[in-house]
């Protein structure tokens, strides 16, 4: 048997996955006619066309769709081993570990788990934002190890080693001083009154609009952010009112730079850490899963 040749199915895997030789060619850095030659090959050494053209599109057949999903599992083995000997830690350098933190966590939850990481472990660790959906695709492209997220994904996920539930709490609402006559008629005083609120995307704002809609309270919308830092440091420029967990805006309270105007019953607002599934995992992910707690929780 002729053993597989892995560049040919490497280039064919970037065929399929950009539905183009021309594009694929410029991925990996060779001419189109090279390429289509290098496909011909393969798809010889299979005894099966893998893919066939409608209009100037490649198309995956029966055959091109099985080689494809084993493909992808070879490369992707191949990405995580690559990881996994960059995390290994070297002569006088720190283990590394990579965060990935969606938009709307607050950012002391991030600080509190990167200062223990660094306390407790001699560790290097990597922080990236993003939205949920980017951070769980870089979690499957094993360039993170964990994910502090608002909402964990169905739990058949294959791609998901371990959730770890770190915060749920109600919502309240807080606002610069100024709006501090509010309180007496709240929550009648939501109506009118300017708010800033989470991107429509975000499981908090599906769960505020429904709470609007219930209570038939219909607030002024100045700004939707994905980035809660963003959200509350609008509040305290006095702009309009944040929905936040009361543990996450506790020392601006205390401080009295933002007042708690109300409470909004029964929503709930939560943080997870997810850890991905792969051949071995960081040992740091694995530890901080096992050992880390938010202070006052």
């Amino acid at each position: 048997m002729v053993p597989l040749n892995y560049n040919q199915l490497y280039y064919f895997f970037q065929i399929a996955e950009t539905g183009s030789i021309v594009l694929a060619s410029k991925t990996v850095l060779i001419s189109s006619p090279a390429l289509s030659m290098q496909l011909k090959e393969l798809e010889e050494s299979f005894g099966t066309p893998l893919f066939s053209r409608i209009g100037k599109k490649l198309v995956l057949t029966e055959a091109g769709t099985i080689v494809h999903e084993y493909a992808r599992d070879i490369f992707k083995l191949g990405f995580e081993l690559k990881d996994t000997l960059a995390d290994r830690k070297q002569d006088n350098e720190r283990a590394k570990i990579e965060i990935g933190s969606q938009d709307s966590i607050p950012k002391n939850i991030c600080d509190e788990l990167i200062t223990f990481l660094i306390s407790q472990k001699s560790c290097k660790v990597i922080l990236r934002e993003g939205n949920r959906e980017q951070l769980l695709k870089l979690q499957d492209e094993f360039k993170l190890d964990i994910i502090l997220t608002n909402s964990v994904p169905q739990i058949n996920n294959s791609a998901i080693f371990e959730t770890k539930l770190l915060l749920r709490e109600e919502l309240i609402a807080v606002g610069h001083p100024k709006y501090k006559s509010l309180k007496s008629t709240w929550p009648e005083s939501l109506k009118n009154t300017p708010v800033i609120l989470p991107t429509f995307d975000s499981s908090s704002r599906q769960k505020l609009e429904l709470y609007f809609k219930h209570k038939n309270y219909y607030p002024d919308v100045v700004a939707e952010v994905e980035d809660k830092a963003m959200e509350i440091d609008l509040a305290l420029k006095g702009h309009g009112l944040a929905m936040a967990m009361k543990s996450t805006v506790e020392h601006l309270l205390s401080e009295k730079k933002l007042i708690e105007i109300g409470s909004l019953k029964k929503i709930e607002d939560e943080v997870w850490m997810i850890v991905g599934k792969r051949k071995i995992l960081n040992p740091l992910a694995l530890f901080a899963m096992k050992n880390f707690t938010l202070s006052g929780s």
